[in-house]
């Protein structure tokens, strides 16, 4: 069982000419890496940081921030990961659940990903000890909610890695891996940064996340593997004239289930079909069907080393013991089972897990009972509706990301085409993009698309009911 420095160890390989990172403007090799761990981990000394002590650091995605990682590891810390896309009140919040010790910022972000950034550590008041083994500090991604207070240990983090490397078709160090998905997340972070370190294989970001930039680097840097959310592949996907990437083997999404439109559009514009991946910040990859072998809504089979069951048709992971860190007074984990409230259908034979939705998304309308999810999935058929998110308060609501000219009226009387009455949304909300966290996926919380609305527009009138 590898420690935190054993594991910076692992991570940092040999000091050599190979390549670890690229981007449009240049590489990033062993060598290089090695002298930014060196100077991350000297500002660490000189600035009082203390072995056990936690350090939050808040960087956009770029060499210095995974230089630091390594180095806060290599000095036998913690990191906390926030994302750089937050606002100050979002981070103070998020602070203010797990306190640090110690905080890294930089006062200039850098122009490119293999650039170095200058850093500034600050001393935080109040800092909450962590468990003795806990090495990384993370945050749900709060679509469904509050965020949750997540705590690994350096050896959870090394098994992950094997047993990314343990999946079938997963890349390896004779591939050039493109990640489109944020590499502070789960799934970027351990399936994408970690592991590339730790099997020599390059690492390719596009200097921005708009469409032309991922389109570009999709092309310019011939990947022979993207991952991703699906935000990334539908916009691939509907990308006129998309030029074939010869090289490209492997596609896979996470984050969120991607639907078969979404699918099917990215396999017809790149040649190559798209794969899923399910996890959870708590417990790291979870399933794993990275080119697509099973049909949609499967996630395909648990990855190596991972025990899952359905109770009461929800899924449950087994895990050694509770990986929050703050208790929020739900009832999340139990005898070794986390509950993912998830909706889930594991198929005896193959072992392979279907999701069919959020345990709360079912709700009792008229004394019927309602899956929202089957109303969002009717909603998404529309050819004008790019994404939907159903919700309950007193009537059934229905958020809808849609192109111009699509009226709530009009969306109104097409889902009562297709939907019994008491299934129809009483209350449509359209707008431009529904919104998202900084990991790509669709907020699902009732307050927050409420409070999204009041914000940007007028609420839309009660057009289920005429």
């Amino acid at each position: 069982m590898r420690s935190a420095p054993e594991l910076s160890e692992r991570l940092s390989g040999s000091n050599s000419d190979a390549p670890v990172w690229v981007d449009e403007a240049g590489t990033l090799d062993r060598r290089a890496l090695h002298e930014e761990i060196g100077r991350c981990l000297d500002l660490l000394v000189a600035t009082g940081v203390r072995p056990g002590d936690c350090v939050a650091v808040q960087l956009a995605p770029g060499a210095s921030l995974f230089a630091l990682l390594l180095a806060i590891w290599r000095h036998d810390a913690a990191v906390m990961l926030l994302d750089h896309r937050l606002t100050e009140a979002e981070t103070e919040k998020l602070a203010r659940l797990c306190l640090p010790a110690f905080r890294v910022r930089a006062p200039m972000p850098a122009t490119r990903f293999t650039a170095r950034s200058e850093l500034v550590v600050e001393a935080m008041t109040g800092s909450v000890p962590l468990p003795q083994d806990v090495r990384l500090v993370q945050f749900t991604s709060g679509s469904t909610g509050q965020s949750k207070v997540v705590g690994r240990s350096a050896a959870s983090l090394d098994v992950e890695i094997d047993r990314y490397a343990a999946v079938d078709d997963m890349p390896g160090a004779d591939d050039r891996l493109l990640l489109l998905c944020s590499p502070v997340h789960t799934w970027g972070l351990v399936g994408g940064v970690l592991y590339g370190l730790a099997t020599g294989m390059p690492v390719l970001f596009p200097s921005a996340q708009h469409g032309a930039a991922v389109v570009r680097a999709a092309t310019a840097l011939e990947p022979t593997a993207v991952f991703g959310v699906t935000t990334h592949f539908d916009m691939l996907g509907r990308t006129a004239g998309l030029p074939r990437m010869p090289h490209l083997r492997v596609a896979t999404s996470a984050g969120m289930i991607t639907g078969p439109a979404v699918a099917e559009r990215f396999q017809q514009a790149s040649g190559c079909p798209l794969g899923q991946v399910y996890g959870l910040t708590e417990t790291g990859v979870v399933t794993a069907d990275l080119t697509g072998r099973f049909a949609a809504p499967s996630v395909g089979r648990p990855a190596p080393g991972i025990t899952v069951r359905s109770s009461d048709d929800e899924l449950h992971v087994w895990l050694p013991r509770s990986p929050y860190l703050v208790e929020d007074g739900v009832d999340r984990f139990s005898d070794g089972w986390l509950r993912t409230f998830d909706r889930a259908r594991v198929d005896e034979v193959s072992g392979a897990v279907t999701i069919l939705g959020r345990a709360d998304s079912v709700v009792a309308v008229g004394g019927i009972k309602i899956d929202l999810m089957e109303v969002e999935q009717v909603l998404q058929e529309h050819p004008d509706v790019l994404n939907a998110v159903v919700t309950f308060g007193n009537v059934i609501e229905a958020h809808v990301a849609a192109r111009p000219g699509l009226t709530d009226r009009a969306l109104a009387a097409w889902s009562r085409e297709r939907l019994n009455p008491l299934k129809s949304p009483k209350r449509y909300y359209l707008h431009d993009r529904l919104i998202q966290t900084p990991t790509g996926k669709v907020v699902r919380d009732r307050e927050q698309l409420l409070s999204a609305v009041a914000e940007h527009r007028p609420a839309a009138d009660d057009a289920g009911d005429q």
